[in-house]
């Protein structure tokens, strides 16, 4: 264990140390529900043709569509690559570069993308009818107008979750924000008033 960590903590490892640490955090902190942490998701359904002539947009639109990113959350995705490029890169630096040549730890970085990516298409594979199915069912029964009881530390201006059981499904995990006003606590029911498009949040009051 000591040896690993000595590993990854190496100046050409310890960027990619540092990202899994930050996802890591991130995944205990909403499995924890104590601070506010919107997950991230993007909506990839419009006209592909959309960017043609830009350099930039349109390609990296190709990139998360072939990593699935259209259907799973980005931060699943990105976790999911930052871990394959963490451990490929420690484990090519660590037996094919024990010089520590520049240029094969960059070469080294380079296939580990190249590979993280298809791994990562691999390994959210089975997610995509999952979450698609959670989207069906969101669409299929829309949550304004609904109630729902609060699963994060408390709801306010700035951040707040509320958890809406559904007739078909499992319950819907909703971001919410209040119009003002004192905090909403943990394991109040609350009404779902509105909904952003733009922004994915819902406007909530106490009941």
């Amino acid at each position: 264990m000591k040896e690993l960590w000595d590993i990854a903590i190496q100046p050409h490892n310890l960027p990619l140390t540092c990202v899994v640490g930050v996802f890591m955090v991130y995944w205990i902190i909403c499995i924890l529900g104590v601070f506010g942490v919107d997950s991230l998701d993007l909506d990839l359904d419009g006209d592909p043709d959309a960017d043609v002539g830009h350099s930039g947009p349109a390609p990296l639109t190709s990139l998360l569509r072939f990593v699935n990113a259209a259907d799973v959350p980005l931060m699943a995705v990105l976790s999911f690559l930052s871990i394959f490029m963490w451990v490929i890169t420690m484990t090519g630096n660590h037996y094919l570069n024990p010089e520590l040549n520049d240029f094969v730890i960059m070469a080294i970085f380079g296939v580990s993308f190249v590979i993280g990516v298809i791994l990562t298409k691999l390994a959210t594979a089975p997610l995509v009818p999952i979450f698609r199915k959670m989207k069906e069912l969101e669409k299929a029964e829309p949550a304004v107008g609904g109630f729902g009881v609060v699963i994060s530390k408390n709801v306010d201006e700035k951040y707040g979750q509320v958890e809406q059981k559904r007739k078909e499904g499992a319950p819907a995990i909703l971001n919410c924000r209040t119009s003002g006003g004192e905090p909403i606590a943990r394991g109040t029911e609350v009404a779902i008033l509105s909904y952003d498009k733009n922004t994915g949040i819902y406007l909530v009051r106490k009941l």
